[in-house]
């Protein structure tokens, strides 16, 4: 298992794609709390422009739609979520165990 930054850049997208469906999931429940952590206000400012914009599409479509024009918003997000991924791009653990544990930790204050 490796970081993100380690990965190829084909696995590099595999694991983009992957988070970004994730984060659409959530975006569109407007459940974006802990998502927030991992990004500054003009990144996700940004990110949600795009998905608000587009917000008609499905989560596949909009991830299609949003991939180039927020790739590199995608990957600082990525860079700092502290997932690990398999050799093609596969995260370690599904994303809605990464959140449960961030919520978890949240809750223990």
């Amino acid at each position: 298992m490796v970081a993100f930054q380690d990965l190829t850049p084909a696995a590099q997208t595999v694991a983009e794609r992957e988070f970004m469906a994730f984060y659409i999931r959530h975006f569109k429940r407007d459940d974006l709390e802990v998502l927030t952590e991992l990004a500054s206000d003009s990144q996700q400012a940004m990110i949600n422009r795009v998905l608000r914009t587009n917000g008609f599409m499905t989560v596949e479509q909009l991830v299609t739609v949003s991939l180039p024009l927020t790739k590199d918003l995608f990957a600082a997000l990525l860079a700092k979520a502290g997932m690990e991924f398999d050799e093609l791009g596969n995260a370690a653990q599904p994303w809605e165990t990464w959140l449960a544990e961030r919520h978890a930790a949240l809750r223990t204050f």
